[in-house]
């Protein structure tokens, strides 16, 4: 997963968000919506189009195309241990907000368990009302504030003052509760409050949460009053709640329900009531069909300005391939398949195709210019596929297409070792009777032990430099050596008609070869692939293999030094199947260890 994508993109999100609730704020100053139930409506519609803003235009792709470059290198010391994948901090950033939201939720979610715990505590109330009352009616002894929750089987809780109040007010109070179970605002509500979790972090979404609880109160408050025709005691009862906080009672201030009254937004509320301002019905609809329209251009233009980006079109090129479209942006496109035959010929070299574009960006013809014969077909084939974005669409471009043949699989046949193969040899298979020498000892070569070590053994050894051997010695050779150590390795190699050496080697010794010697010998290189999580992801860089190479060629151990797991992981998976030809050692096959770097490169 992306991480650092993701982050760039909820950056640029919360800054779509700030900017369209800063210009849409001032919408209804400008065009005078007043009235609280078409500001609560182009508030809600405001909270709608911050959550689809993303879908507003499309996101911006880039288009990328990938190379492996593999070299090897002798290794000169042994590496530490590889040090631990560092956290990058935009994946520390997400989990932080995710924090932050999941403990939202966990607030949101004790909100509703107390309002349960409270309606458990509570007493039924009969109250007479005028209107027909849908929601059951308790009293209790935790709030202070009317709260109304519920959808299915709505709940009003009141406060233990409420019988204490005159009968005006008990009805102003009731008729606002009911009200808001009549809307469904408890639904709403919930809504909300599942938004400022996920968006806790966002200054410009608590305002617009807030504007919004403050239109809806001050909406169900005209509704109210126009119901009961009793505007004082309404306004008593608004006073008469603000009074028990006041007097230092615990107010309920729960998430997960509207509230009779919040005591910030008193003042605000009182105003509302008391220069309550109409607007005819014509003035009404143009004022919000026109902050609907300058909503829409604020929309456009923030995506515009901040466009959220996709991850990357990755195409899948050959190895050897580079793709340069001339500064011109390709939304889509298929990959660029290298010939099999014009790899394996050499074939090298840049294919200039000429393309023509229709309007929305398809190329609709193609021809190539220049470049080899046997690489022009498979160019051809691609680009006819390519898929440009609109800014040039409708013109004709020039593209090229390099292909660059990977030298290192073209493998040279390796010399013979001194113009006599090395062998390993039973004592008893050489010619011969037992007491008959059939050879001169040239050389004795031990390998892997230290140098007293070596010099222990040779001084056990019943044959020297310059003896002759027969079946007799080299049998009691055989013996002197496996009595020194089971584990050492015995082998004998003919110099020519008369002469032979003796090689004795260590278990686990191997020899450092450097790297331009050691890529010579590869008979088989299957290339890397690039994963695509790591191209959409746009992971590169280098991955450092440590590696064995046994006797018969093939790749015994590998060991990642450094490099990204999701690279790291492709170039395993490839290298361990690479086969050498046998390093020689005095005619004798060893063990080679190397280090080979497996480079993982991007390109626009």
């Amino acid at each position: 997963m992306n991480y650092q994508l993701i982050w760039n993109n909820l950056l640029l999100y919360s800054l779509q968000i700030g900017l369209l609730v800063g210009v849409a704020a001032l919408v209804p100053a400008v065009l005078r919506l007043r009235v609280p139930r078409a500001r609560l409506a182009y508030w809600h519609i405001l909270l709608a189009a911050c959550l689809l803003l993303p879908q507003v235009r499309p996101w911006r792709r880039e288009m990328v195309a990938a190379d492996v470059q593999i070299s090897t290198r002798i290794l000169s010391e042994q590496p530490g241990p590889a040090a631990p994948r560092p956290v990058p901090w935009s994946e520390i950033a997400l989990l932080l907000l995710a924090a932050g939201t999941a403990g939202r939720l966990a607030w949101l979610a004790l909100g509703v368990w107390k309002l349960r715990r409270y309606r458990r505590h509570a007493q039924p109330l009969e109250a007479a009302t005028p209107w027909p009352t849908p929601a059951r009616l308790f009293l209790s002894a935790e709030i202070q504030s009317p709260v109304t929750f519920g959808w299915r089987r709505p709940v009003v809780l009141l406060p233990v003052r409420y019988p204490e109040f005159g009968p005006r007010v008990q009805q102003a109070i009731l008729c606002h509760e009911l009200l808001h179970v009549a809307r469904r605002d408890w639904l709403f509500a919930l809504a909300e409050e599942l938004v400022r979790a996920v968006f806790w972090f966002h200054p410009a979404i608590w305002w617009l949460l807030g504007e919004i609880q403050l239109a809806r109160e001050q909406a169900v408050d005209r509704e109210a009053i126009r119901r009961t025709e009793a505007r004082d005691e309404y306004v008593d009862a608004l006073l008469a709640i603000a009074g028990a906080e006041r007097l230092g009672e615990v107010p309920c201030d729960l998430a997960p329900a509207p509230l009779f009254l919040r005591k910030r937004h008193l003042k605000q509320r009182l105003v509302s009531l008391f220069k309550e301002v109409g607007m005819s019905k014509t003035r009404l609809i143009s004022a919000f069909a026109g902050s609907l329209l300058m909503l829409a251009a604020a929309c456009w233009m923030v995506t515009g300005a901040l466009p959220l980006a996709a991850a990357p079109q990755v195409a899948n090129d050959a190895s050897g391939v580079t793709v340069d479209t001339g500064g011109a942006e390709l939304l889509h496109r298929p990959p660029v398949m290298y010939p099999e035959a014009a790899r394996k010929n050499g074939v090298s070299g840049t294919v200039s195709v000429q393309v023509t574009l229709d309007a929305a960006g398809n190329v609709t013809d193609a021809h190539a210019i220049s470049g080899p014969q046997e690489l022009r077909k498979a160019v051809l084939q691609s680009v006819l596929e390519w898929h440009f974005a609109r800014d040039a669409a409708g013109s004709t471009r020039q593209v090229a297409i390099t292909f660059q043949a990977d030298d290192a699989a073209v493998v040279p046949s390796a010399p013979a070792a001194g113009g006599a193969a090395a062998a390993r040899l039973k004592p008893t298979a050489a010619a011969g009777s037992s007491g008959k020498s059939f050879a001169t000892l040239k050389s004795i070569t031990v390998l892997g032990l230290s140098d007293a070590a070596r010099a222990d053994l040779l001084s056990h050894l019943p044959v020297h430099q310059g003896d002759a051997l027969n079946n007799d010695a080299l049998i009691q050779l055989q013996q002197a050596v496996h009595e020194f150590d089971e584990h050492l390795t015995f082998a004998i190699r003919m110099d020519g008609e008369d002469g032979a050496s003796v090689q004795i080697t260590a278990p686990g010794f191997r020899i450092k070869v450097g790297g331009n010697v050691q890529q010579t010998m590869l008979i088989s290189q299957p290339h890397p692939i690039y994963p695509p999580e790591a191209k959409a992801a746009r992971i590169q860089g280098l991955v450092q293999l440590k590696a064995v190479i046994g006797r018969d060629g093939t790749v015994q151990n590998l060991e990642v030094l450094q490099g990204d797991p999701t690279l790291a992981a492709a170039a395993l998976s490839a290298v361990k199947q690479w086969v050498y030809k046998p390093t020689l050692l005095n005619g004798d096959p060893v063990e080679v260890q190397t280090v080979i770097d497996v480079n993982f490169t991007l390109s626009q």
